[in-house]
């Protein structure tokens, strides 16, 4: 078994789980959750937890299927709103959710992750636990995931390619 160190996972939206398996998306932009001080880059390779935006602890499924998971490829931080608006269309997030996002912690830059999304050879069920609630980025998964036999969602030629779009922004 192949599996990824410390069993780290990043909470993300559903839709931005999605945009990232169907390689509409190769960006990540976040600022980190309520219950995270700040944000930073955990690690190098995690598996993507999908989430539901406000989901209460009633609400919350027993079970949570992973799918893929990330390797990042670059990382880029900004504080310009400018920036922000040409990278809109890049995401599966809606305008005013991206903006909230900016105007969250002003004090802090928000991070923009250049991804690689893999494909799990088969998908996995994780059992919901406490720790893994609440409004915070990442979460260390009890379950072995095993990423043995994954496939990249995009070839390498057109993800950087994407990417490579993406960083002149900062030029």
């Amino acid at each position: 078994m192949n599996k990824l160190p410390n069993h780290t996972a990043l909470k993300e939206w559903s839709s931005v789980v999605d945009a990232l398996a169907s390689g509409r998306q190769v960006i990540l932009i976040r600022k980190g959750g309520i219950a995270d001080p700040s944000f930073g880059v955990d690690a190098d390779r995690f598996y993507l937890y999908p989430t539901y935006f406000h989901q209460g602890e009633s609400e919350s499924r027993p079970r949570v299927t992973i799918t893929h998971w990330c390797e990042v490829v670059r990382t880029w931080t900004t504080r310009d709103a400018a920036v922000l608006e040409q990278l809109a269309p890049q995401v599966a997030l809606p305008p005013d959710t991206l903006d909230a996002r900016y105007r969250f912690r002003p004090d802090q830059a928000l991070y923009v992750i250049g991804v690689r999304a893999w494909k799990l050879a088969r998908a996995a069920d994780v059992h919901y636990r406490d720790e893994y609630g609440g409004c915070r980025s990442w979460v260390s998964v009890d379950e072995e995931i095993d990423v043995e036999g994954s496939s990249a969602v995009l070839g390498e030629a057109e993800l950087q390619s994407r990417l490579a779009s993406i960083a002149s922004l900062w030029n």
